[in-house]
C-alpha cells in the first residue's frame, strides 16, 4: 500500500491524522533505505533534544501511568485480597497498562523520530494492542524464565526482545514475528545495542535516584533513544534534531 500523500517512505501517519485511516509502516515501506550505524551518544542526545522540544505531552503520559498505578493501588487497599486468584488478576491488570504505556510511549517515540511533535491523545491510537499485549507477554515469561535460570540469561533476553514493540508498533508484525525481528537485529548490531541497553538502564536508574522525579524526564528520553536507534539499524527515517 503506497503512503498516503505527503507522506515519505518509513514515516507513520502524522498525529493529527484521521484516527481511521490505515496506518503506513514504514519499515517495509523504506526497505531500500541503508541501515545506519549507530552512535549510542548520538541516540541519547538525540532523546534529550527531542524531549526538551516537545516536554508536555511526554510529561502527560507518565503521569498517566502514574495514576494509573495509583489506581491499583487503591484497589489493593480497598478490597485487601487475600486468595491467590484476585492477587493475580490484578498483577496481570498492572502489567497490561504498564506494556499499553511502554507502547504508547513508542508510538510518540516514532512519531518523533519522523519529525512530528506527537499530541497526547496521539500516543493512544492502537490499531494493534493485542499485539503488544500477547508480544509483551511472551517477553515478559521469556524473560522470567531465563532469570530463573541465571540473572544473565535473563538479561540477554531482555535485550532480544528491546525493539520487539518497535516491530509491532511501527510495523503491524505479530507476537513471534516482532521478537524474532527484534533478536535479529539486536544480534546483527550486539555491541551498539548492548552499549545503547547499558546506558539506557544507568539513565533510567539515576531518574529513579532523584525521587523517582526524575523518571519523568530519564523515561521519555530513553524511550526516544531506543526509538533512535531502532530506526537508525532498520534504515528507517530519522528527522534531524
Amino acid at each position: 500500500m503506497p503512503p498516503p500523500q505527503g507522506m515519505q517512505p518509513g514515516m507513520m501517519p502524522p498525529p493529527d491524522a484521521d484516527p481511521g485511516q490505515q496506518p503506513t509502516y514504514g519499515y517495509q515501506q523504506s526497505a531500500a533505505s541503508a541501515p545506519g550505524t549507530l552512535d549510542v551518544g548520538q541516540a541519547l542526545s538525540y532523546g534529550w533534544e527531542k524531549f526538551r522540544s516537545n516536554p508536555g505531552p511526554w510529561m502527560g503520559v507518565i503521569a498517566a501511568g502514574l495514576v494509573i498505578y495509583l489506581g491499583f493501588v487503591l484497589v489493593v487497599q480497598l478490597t485487601d485480597p487475600t486468595t491467590m486468584l484476585p492477587l493475580l488478576l490484578i498483577f496481570l491488570a498492572v502489567l497490561a497498562a504498564v506494556w499499553l504505556l511502554q507502547a504508547a510511549m513508542v508510538r510518540g517515540a516514532l512519531y518523533e523520530t519522523d519529525g512530528s511533535k506527537p499530541h497526547f491523545g496521539s500516543y493512544f491510537r492502537f490499531v494493534n494492542a493485542g499485539n503488544v499485549l500477547i508480544t509483551a507477554l511472551l517477553a515478559f515469561v521469556l524473560t522470567f524464565i531465563g532469570s530463573a535460570i541465571c540473572i544473565l540469561p535473563g538479561l540477554v533476553v531482555g535485550i532480544l526482545c528491546m525493539f520487539s514493540l518497535h516491530f509491532v508498533v511501527d510495523q503491524n508484525e505479530g507476537p513471534f514475528e516482532a521478537l524474532k525481528s527484534s533478536a535479529t537485529l539486536v544480534v546483527t548490531n550486539v555491541w551498539p545495542v548492548l552499549l545503547l541497553a547499558l546506558s539506557v538502564l544507568f539513565v533510567t536508574f539515576v531518574g529513579a535516584l532523584l525521587c523517582g522525579l526524575g523518571l519523568l524526564v530519564a523515561g521519555p528520553v530513553a524511550v526516544i533513544a531506543v526509538t533512535y536507534a531502532y530506526r537508525t539499524l532498520t534504515g528507517g527515517t530519522v528527522s534531524p534534531i
